[in-house]
């Protein structure tokens, strides 16, 4: 879903290294331009986003709780 205009902004940042134990847990399809994935890494949570040029930001390192309610709120349209 696309995000509205009332859609909470989320702070996303350059991504880092990968952690040598990531657990990717989700994915959106790779058949859109953009592709969102909710990684665990360290006990903590994020998302990555990747664009059609291949870059790669990640969302701030949230609990688990946390970041799985900012997928949610991501996939309805209501973060962007």
């Amino acid at each position: 879903m696309e995000p509205d205009s009332s859609s909470a902004p989320i702070d996303w940042q350059p991504a880092t290294q990968a952690e040598d134990r990531r657990r990717v847990l989700r994915w959106t399809c790779e058949c859109r331009p953009v592709v969102y994935y909710l990684i665990t890494a360290g006990g903590q949570g994020y998302i990555e986003r990747t664009d059609p040029g291949h870059t790669t930001v990640q969302s701030p390192r949230l609990r688990y709780a946390q970041i799985a309610d900012l997928w949610e709120q991501l996939l309805l349209g209501r973060a962007r």
